[in-house]
């Protein structure tokens, strides 16, 4: 009897060690680039995804505004564009709004 309870509790321990281990999930490997001041022409802190895409977010954290730091950034897009550079061509880029950012290991 104790045999069938300990195989029991082996499974249902098991299966909820599997099922809790999601703490990255919906998140995206980003690395934060400082593009320039904004008065001038740069565009201020960017996101570059490992897919290659820069996007630029609406807030990004005084904790987070470090040049090539590695983040992992959970975000949802605005629909809107922002234009950075005072002359022409000028830079669009999708602004991103952050829903959770943490810092990854390098």
């Amino acid at each position: 009897m104790r045999k069938k309870y300990f195989h029991l509790i082996t499974i249902i321990f098991t299966l909820s060690i599997f099922a809790c281990n999601k703490p990255d999930e919906g998140f995206e490997d980003a690395t934060v680039v400082d593009s320039g001041d904004v008065t001038a022409e740069g565009c201020g802190y960017l996101l570059q995804f490992e897919d290659g895409r820069e996007e630029k977010p609406y807030q990004l954290l005084s904790a987070y505004q470090h040049n090539g730091m590695l983040v992992k950034v959970k975000s949802h897009v605005s629909d809107v564009y922002d234009t950075c550079g005072s002359s022409k061509p000028y830079s669009y880029y999708q602004l991103i709004i952050i829903d959770d950012i943490k810092k990854r290991p390098q």
